[in-house]
């Protein structure tokens, strides 16, 4: 060796071993982290090892594993080849891209040479990182279709006319179209590829063998005027070399003959079934054949397939069998030969999607039952596809299969919802006992009813599901199980309305791509399904649909000629557009599309723009809640949205979605349309301004100074869009028309619409739906949100679980509307509940400069009170994104991944951000309370073996203990309800478990014969209070309503390890009627009430000696204006709280009907009262609870809200603690909720040994919550 001095160094073996263990110490970490680093789910246009593309610069994605944390692709390097030895070699032949510095690893294009029809590829890459080099990825292989018409040979072949009983008209019939011929390979077969193009649906068949793998009703729907899909095969392995070998396929109608013709203006005749193949096989000696269609194939009519209409089902004769017809050898000798058929008018294109495919379905909730001359399967659940049947019987034995969504009131199949779609599959025996199913219809069912089959069991019949093709992406659990079944329904409903295209229902007489059924939904499903392939195919119907005029059909492709002109439907273009764009990072379909993007808004703005308003407008707010649940629509025009305020506004968010297309096309570069790209965005500007300007200036209302309870959310000033409607407040606000002076007061009538209006519920049809969840959780509301979608009552998601509903309902009410359009499984009612699912409760988002998820934040609503766990992953276009978090409403535990070469930023609860690179993460956390005065912030229970609970009570026992008591059950009155306690132990953390104490069972029992009751009865309202030798009295009502009450108590010597049977009162009495007693000398104050024809005080007083009760009352009171109709009379009080003021006299404070809080005094410790009179604190006819203070200071728990004259009671919200020096002035001390949400409500407050405040309260009557309080 050479020194730099021209000196030569001897090196000894000593030296040189050490410098060897020097250089393996550097090269072996570099070698661990390589080894950590995986390429995987490699693609070519976003499928995997594709043949058959249609495109000219194919595209190349993959996704990254490493085991090291903040990992970022640097660079990468693409081999392409002609044979995958060459690749396997390191020769790319076609491409070598070498090492581009790039972190791009989605769509990258490719550069090589150019690539030929049925150009078959190998590929493979490998990327630098941050972190070290990957290996070479595995190999992966695409393939080049045939692209344009000069390369085909062959032609179109079937029959041209209709044949013995086909049909045209209400229920058309084809017989199955079979065609074959027999090709010779001449040479030792290395390759062979099938191109198939189908004209209708094809069933395709190679030496006997089926071709495609579960692949079933090919190709994928067209407009076929515009475009003939065709599907690529290697059917290499099925070939013979050197032999003779069988192509066969079967022709059916599918969407080119149609399944309903009786109107030939609404539905266009595309023609009858007809098929073109090329098969290219590739010899070992370098030639090639193409076997394609022609005149010498062999065809015949007279198969099994009598009849497939999509619609009314298959009839298949077995008896009518080819026995190996598909294979070599047949004797075609008596077939006919195949016509030559009309060349198609659309473009015969490669399918650049995946066809469907079938699986088997759920078998574990399946049963069977006879029902009249057959057996009803039930499979428990509603799906699309067919049932596997294991047939038997004599020849001619006819199997009837009928399928339905559900059973009508006698136990029958309901079929009245599938109009005249006669959904049924025709099995006629051939002696043999075999499997079957058809293979040209689908139906939508979740029971069949089977005839002719004899000895059927349950086990003869096997779901299957037909759908798309494609990957999960995504799943989500929370901690609702409404929810979560809501969840389950939709993704069921999203699968059985995938077909090719997306449909809005798989089981009547419709199953058409209505446009605005997804205009919203595509991005929600985009959570569950990889749906890029089929939207970017459906964005490619659109566009071919757009008319000369640029009108685009409601239903496209066009199967029904709906031309009507509106801006919602069509509206999905530029929406999926942007999802494709967003959610995959995929602008091709906006670069393809822009063009008819843009003729379709031209139209519309040309046609039907008058004053900066879009006056036209077709379906409204499709499927709101109607006024009678027999309705489909409604015919209330308070429920309505003015037509041209949603084409308005969905013409104002188009428009800056265009801007947005402009300047992704400008960025591409091509200088030819660099001018027209610039104007269109400075048009798009202009526009965009004009008409939300005039937006504002026809439809925003500003009445200031209106509201009747100002401050109050659920009160706002009169400041909305249009009528009012949640749908014409949400649309503004989601497309930010909204000025910013008037925002706040826009989102308070949505929120006043939904809890006021709706009472809790949804009131929103289709287009108001797609914007409620998230417009409610971006404008601070994400609980109303929540509430929302955990609802259990109509109309709701909720609703339609828990009545039966497996998918989800076309409309809110479709257990009981009309049958004329009353789908079971459509998914145009979802809107955004599912993005919203992913979005604000997993948090699963990205930066707005972002796409595909490159730079990723995490979010969560960790506000929403009651949602107390999300466990969700997606399958980003970069990998896994996880978020799985539990919470109490004092703590969380946040688990998160993040995929190779993404960044993310995560949120935390006290508005902390965290900005970390990939890798898993674990985040501990407090989480701040609302105020600092609030030292705890809990509930009793996160679940309960009971739905409802409401009026708690709390004491603190001798050894320090918090106990708390309350009724729970199904709902208040429900003879379930019973009274159960939880406890806090001294120095806990939480609560434990809850425990029943006591219930209403009365019948068989002594206290039911003591009090003369023989049946279960609700109980109500438990009272807590330690006594001062350690006895706890739980003093309840039972009672079949409020009038009914009679007092009970149990008590404990144990701190409440154990109770006594409950004890009757006295007849008459019901002890403390919600409040705590106060015990002076040893007598037992009990605040008590009655609520018979009127509510009136008075006082339960026990003589803790001699074990007697003493009534006193009722207390007389003054008249003042009841807030029910107005008028003056007695006040109506109940539910008395006890204050012991400075001056020795007793006070009470009263829950009213007057709108304020009641009182009475007495200077005798309970004996006599003063006169009822009302103060001025504002009471909203609910209960309230005070207590006093060790220093003399007087605390009340209260609805901060004055009932409105003219209305019975008021919202339960606000829940304020106020504090009071003389027990007469009180003043907020802090907010105990104020969520719109109602109710908080019945609070129950006591003081600590500690001097802290203990609170309980119900919260919604789904929990009990607990804050302990900080005195100054």
């Amino acid at each position: 060796m050479t020194g730099g001095n021209g000196c030569c160094h001897k090196i000894t073996t000593v030296s040189m071993k050490k410098n060897l263990i020097i250089l393996l110490l550097m090269i072996l970490p570099l070698r661990t982290i390589a080894s950590g680093i995986s390429l995987y789910d490699l693609r070519v246009e976003g499928l995997t090892c594709p043949l058959g593309i249609d495109v000219d610069v194919p595209r190349f994605s993959w996704k990254t594993k490493s085991d090291r944390k903040n990992t970022v692709q640097t660079g990468y390097e693409i081999l392409v080849a002609s044979t995958k030895e060459k690749l396997d070699a390191g020769e790319g032949d076609l491409w070598r891209s070498g090492l581009v510095a790039s972190d791009a690893q989605l769509w990258i294009p490719y550069g090589g040479v150019r690539l030929a029809d049925n150009q078959r590829a190998w590929w493979k890459v490998r990327i630098t990182t941050n972190k070290g080099k990957s290996d070479w990825s595995d190999a992966q292989t695409f393939g080049i279709g045939l692209r344009g018409e000069t390369h085909w040979k062959g032609r179109w072949i079937g029959v041209e006319s209709l044949v013995d009983a086909d049909a045209v008209g209400l229920h058309t019939r084809l017989k199955a179209r079979y065609l074959r011929r027999e090709f010779t390979a001449r040479d030792s077969i290395v390759r062979a590829t099938a191109y198939v193009a189908g004209f209708g649906l094809y069933e395709f068949y190679v030496n006997g063998q089926s071709i495609g793998d579960r692949e079933v009703l090919r190709p994928v729907p067209s407009d076929y005027r515009r475009t003939v899909y065709y599907n690529t095969y290697d059917i290499t392995e099925e070939l013979q070399s050197g032999s003779k070998n069988a192509l066969a396929i079967v022709l059916e109608a599918g969407r080119a003959f149609p399944p309903r013709q009786e109107k030939p203006y609404k539905t266009p005749y595309f023609g009858l079934p007809k098929c073109r193949i090329n098969v290219i096989v590739e010899y070992a000696n370098g030639k090639r054949e193409i076997w394609a269609t022609d005149e010498k194939w062999k065809i015949s009519t007279d198969g099994p397939v009598l009849s497939a209409n999509e619609y009314d089902g298959e009839v298949y004769d077995s008896r009518l069998e080819h026995e190996g017809w598909n294979d070599v050898g047949f004797d075609d000798s008596g077939w006919y030969q195949a016509q030559r058929a009309a060349i198609p008018e659309g473009t015969l294109r490669a399918q650049m999607t995946p066809n469907m495919v079938v699986g088997y379905g759920p078998v574990d909730k399946r049963s069977m039952r006879k029902w009249g001359n057959g057996v009803i399967v039930d499979f428990g659940q509603n799906m699309a596809g067919w049932v596997l049947t294991s047939v038997r019987g004599n020849a001619g034995d006819t199997i009837r299969i009928k399928y339905a969504e559900k059973l009508d009131s006698a136990g029958g199949l309901y079929t009245a919802n599938l109009r005249n779609a006669q959904a049924e599959d025709v099995y006629i025996c051939n002696g043999k006992s075999r499997e079957w199913f058809p293979s040209f219809v689908y139906h939508g069912f979740r029971y069949v009813y089977v005839t002719g089959l004899r000895n059927a069991s349950v086990d003869d019949f096997v779901p299957c599901v037909v759908a798309d093709r494609m990957r999960t992406t995504g799943h989500i659990a929370t901690a609702d199980s409404i929810l979560n079944k809501v969840l389950r329904n939709a993704r069921w409903g999203i699968l059985s309305n995938y077909k090719g295209m997306p449909v809005d229902c798989p089981q009547r007489n419709e199953r058409q791509p209505w446009l605005g059924d997804r205009t919203v939904g595509c991005l929600g499903e985009s959570f569950l399904f990889d749906n890029e392939r089929l939207y970017t195919k459906w964005m490619r119907d659109i566009a071919e649909g757009v008319r000369s005029d640029g009108a685009i059909s409601n239903v496209t492709p066009a199967f029904w000629n709906y031309y009507e002109d509106n801006m919602t439907w069509p509206a999905v273009f530029p929406f999926a557009c942007d999802m494709l764009y967003e959610q995959y990072g995929n602008s091709q379909p906006i670069i393809d599309c822009y063009g008819a993007m843009r003729k379709w808004l031209n139209h519309m703005i040309t046609e039907y723009e008058h004053d900066g308003i879009i006056i036209k407008d077709k379906y409204g707010d499709w499927c709101v809640p109607p006024e009678k649940l027999t309705m489909i629509h409604s015919n209330d025009p308070a429920r309505q949205t003015d037509g041209s305020l949603i084409s308005t506004a969905y013409a104002i968010r188009v428009l800056q979605l265009m801007k947005k297309f402009a300047e992704i096309k400008l960025r591409c570069g091509n200088a030819a349309e660099e001018v027209v790209l610039k104007a269109d965005i400075a048009e798009y500007s202009e526009r965009q301004k004009v008409m939300t300007e005039a937006f504002n200036r026809r439809f925003l209302t500003v009445k200031r100074g209106t509201s009747v309870r100002p401050g109050h959310v659920l009160y706002p000033d009169s400041v909305f869009y249009g009528n009012n409607t949640a749908t014409a407040n949400l649309l503004p606000l989601a497309f930010g028309i909204v000025p910013d002076s008037v925002k706040d007061d826009v989102v308070r009538n949505v929120v006043r619409n939904i809890i006021v209006t709706g009472n809790g519920h949804v009131t929103c049809g289709v287009i108001g739906i797609s914007w409620l969840m998230r417009g409610l959780s971006d404008n601070g509301f994400a609980d109303v949100a929540y509430m929302l979608a955990t609802q259990r009552k109509y109309p709701s998601w909720g609703y339609m679980t828990e009545n039966g509903a497996t998918t989800i309902w076309e409309l809110w009410n479709g257990d009981k509307a009309n049958p004329s359009m009353n789908s079971g499984n459509h998914v145009m009612l979802l809107g955004d509940l599912l993005t919203w699912c992913y979005q604000y409760l997993a948090g699963i988002r990205q930066t707005a400069e972002s796409t595909a998820y490159k730079h990723i934040v995490l979010r969560p609503s960790f506000g929403i009170e009651d949602c107390f766990s999300i466990d969700a992953s997606y399958e980003t276009p970069y990998g896994t994104v996880k978020s799985q978090w539990h919470k109490t409403l004092e703590r969380l535990h946040w688990d998160v991944e993040i995929p190779a070469n993404t960044t993310a930023e995560v949120w935390l609860p006290d508005g902390k951000v965290k900005n970390v690179g990939s890798g898993s993460y674990t985040f501990d956390c407090s989480i701040p309370h609302k105020d600092a005065k609030i030292l705890r912030d809990e509930f009793l229970y996160e679940y309960a073996p009971f739905y409802s609970a409401h009026a708690s009570t709390i004491t603190e026992l001798k050894n320090g203990d918090l106990l708390a008591a309350y009724f729970g059950g199904t709902w208040e009155r429900n003879p379930d309800c019973s009274i159960w306690v939880s406890r806090r132990k001294k120095g806990a953390d939480h609560w434990d478990a809850p425990v029943k104490v006591a219930d209403g069972v009365l019948s068989g029992t002594a206290e039911g014969t003591k009090s003369g009751a023989a049946e279960r009865k609700a109980c109500w309202n438990p009272v807590l209070f330690t006594m001062p030798d350690g006895e706890i009295l739980l003093f309840f009502k039972i009672g079949k309503d409020v009038p009914d009450w009679q007092g009970w108590v149990v008590k404990s010597y144990d701190n409440g390890k154990t109770w006594t049977r409950k004890e009757m009162l006295p007849k008459g009495f019901i002890g403390p009627v919600k409040n705590k007693p106060e015990l002076i000398g040893d007598r037992l104050i009990c605040p008590s009430s009655t609520e018979g024809k009127w509510w009136t005080f008075h006082v339960e007083i026990y003589d803790v000696k001699t074990k007697q009760w003493k009534y006193v009352g009722p207390v007389p009171a003054d008249s003042a204006l009841l807030t029910d109709d107005g008028q003056m009379h007695p006040i109506k009080c109940i539910q008395p709280s006890i204050l012991r003021l400075g001056d020795g006299r007793l006070k009470v404070l009263m829950r009213t009907h007057n709108g304020k809080l009641a009182t009475s005094y007495s200077r005798d410790n309970g004996d006599t009262w003063s006169t009822v009179t009302l103060t001025d604190i504002p009471n909203n006819q609910s209960g309230t609870d005070a207590v006093t203070l060790k220093d003399g200071r007087h605390v009340l728990v209260y609805n901060d809200f004055e009932t409105v004259m003219g209305t019975k009671k008021g919202p339960r919200t606000p829940l304020r603690l106020a504090i009071s020096d003389d027990g007469e002035h009180f003043r907020p001390y802090v907010t105990l909720e104020d969520s719109p949400v109602d109710q908080y409500s019945y609070p129950a407050v006591i003081q600590g040994n500690d001097g802290n405040l203990h609170v309980v309260y119900t919260w919604r009557r789904l929990r009990i919550a607990y804050k302990e309080i900080k005195l100054k």
